[in-house]
């Protein structure tokens, strides 16, 4: 409608983002993990075949361990385990660097996180597509 299209014109402008400008860090909700130490591995250079990380407890908690999968070619939003008995699991998406965490606490309570996980790829050495990944943050 006319009304439609004339609140829309008179609309406040939009500001322009600053490309200068640093990326808040969020520090609010629960934090019980701390995810650090990643890599992984791009053969071709487009997907992973290995990728891991290391994961700690921040809430007094005894977990401190590394989760890792390798497959000929780990598939984006598929569930991984990080191991016998760690009742953990994890899904990549390696478009974005993204880090989906599960853990089964009890047959009622199931914890679930997300992470960016920012990193640099360099040349691995096997052939000139390789990537070896690490985490920079």
């Amino acid at each position: 409608s006319l009304f439609a299209a004339a609140g829309l014109a008179a609309a406040a402008p939009l500001e322009t983002r600053q490309d200068t400008a640093s990326c808040p860090v969020s520090t609010q909700g629960d934090y019980v993990w701390k995810i650090s130490e990643f890599y992984g591995r791009k053969p071709e250079g487009t997907y992973y075949n290995s990728l891991g990380f290391n994961i700690k407890a921040t809430n007094g908690g005894t977990l401190d361990f590394t989760c890792s999968a390798s497959a000929d070619k780990l598939e984006d939003h598929k569930w991984y385990s990080c191991g016998e008995n760690s009742f953990m699991d994890f899904s990549f998406d390696s478009d974005r660097s993204g880090l989906l965490l599960r853990q089964k606490v009890s047959d009622d309570i199931t914890y679930v996180a997300t992470a960016t996980l920012p990193n640099y790829c360099r040349a691995g050495g096997n052939g000139p597509k390789d990537f070896v990944c690490t985490g920079v943050s």
